[in-house]
């Protein structure tokens, strides 16, 4: 700040004042002074709130795919409400004002959700931070619903797209259908990863390591793909596939197949029932898809034979009793 001049007389404190401007600096600092507030760097302020969000080391560990969807819906984010301070939003009101926000995508609900998420994880960062103490999004309900518990792709679904693709496209999905990796994951899959009886890999998702077993099929497939790169799927040109390319391609085969209501995201589900027919234990499964063993025993219960699952719940409660009184259990494995 500039000093503050005192004087006896007008004419003195003039004088004062003259020598005052004159000084290194002064001007520049009045120039500061003058400036209205950078609202990008003032976290008290939407705007500067995503910009500190989108500065720090949370937003650095999210995986790329999350980072560009986060973008877009805090970039409409931003333009809506950017100027508002940031505690204007605890009020009803705002909710409000939030909501008919978000009903900008009610024909894609799925996309309205995906805003609010994306709010919503904003405010948790700035909670976390002690920026803000508003829940915006708390009790707001979700508009897609959808169930995708009949979502898995049979032998059928899979031989189709395979017979429509290129060898790559193919090569993929049927590696998915094997592993349950996510697309961004498998598509980045370095050929460092994989052992002789399994994939050990750290998704981008959840961040942590997992290790996949490599069922017979699984390998036989890898064997069968030509080493092009440091990945392993690769485009039809030899290099490694970027996300968009891929998507392009795996929708064309698709379509070209007849497949309607299927996502590759879809083909875990299928990974799931294959890993406990190969003998996976349903919580090694659970943990390879970020499941939960509930939601693990549903899928198998509807996709995977009566008698291999029970067959599985009898295993686990001889176990069960063995542990209990010291006696072996008399069923080891699946057959």
């Amino acid at each position: 700040m500039v000093a503050r001049v005192e004087a006896g007389s007008l004419v003195a404190a003039n004088r004062l004042m003259e020598l005052e401007l004159g000084r290194a600096g002064t001007a520049a600092k009045i120039d500061e002074a003058r400036a209205p507030i950078r609202r990008t760097e003032d976290k008290r302020f939407v705007k500067g709130l995503i910009y500190a969000f989108k500065a720090s080391p949370e937003w650095a560990k999210m995986g790329r795919s999350s980072q560009v969807e986060y973008t877009r819906y805090l970039k409409a984010f931003d333009a809506e409400f950017g100027d508002l301070p940031v505690n204007a939003f605890a009020s009803e009101r705002a909710k409000t004002e939030l909501l008919e926000w978000r009903d900008q995508w009610a024909d894609r609900p799925r996309a309205a959700d995906y805003a609010i998420q994306t709010v919503g994880r904003l405010f948790k960062w700035a909670r976390g931070r002690g920026l803000a103490s508003a829940r915006p999004t708390d009790d707001v309900e979700r508009l897609h619903e959808a169930d995708r518990s009949d979502a898995i792709w049979s032998d059928e679904d899979i031989a189709a797209i395979v017979s429509k693709a290129s060898r790559e496209v193919g090569w993929a999905v049927q590696l998915a259908a094997e592993t349950g990796l996510r697309m961004g994951d498998l598509l980045e899959l370095p050929r460092s990863a994989l052992t002789a009886q399994a994939i050990v890999w750290k998704t981008s998702k959840r961040k942590r390591q997992v290790v996949v077993p490599l069922t017979l099929s699984a390998k036989a497939l890898i064997k069968a793909m030509p080493v092009r790169a440091l990945t392993v799927l690769t485009n039809g040109r030899g290099e490694p596939w970027t996300p968009s390319g891929f998507k392009t391609m795996f929708a064309k085969a698709k379509a070209e197949a007849g497949i309607t209501g299927l996502r590759f995201h879809d083909l875990r589900g299928t990974a799931a029932t294959r890993l406990f027919i190969a003998g996976s234990p349903k919580r090694d499964i659970a943990t390879i898809m970020g499941w939960s063993e509930a939601a693990v025993d549903a899928l198998l219960t509807k996709y995977v034979s009566a008698d291999a699952v029970a067959l599985d719940l009898l295993s686990r409660m001889n176990q069960k009793h063995a542990a209990q009184t010291d006696d072996k259990p008399t069923i080891h494995s699946k057959s």
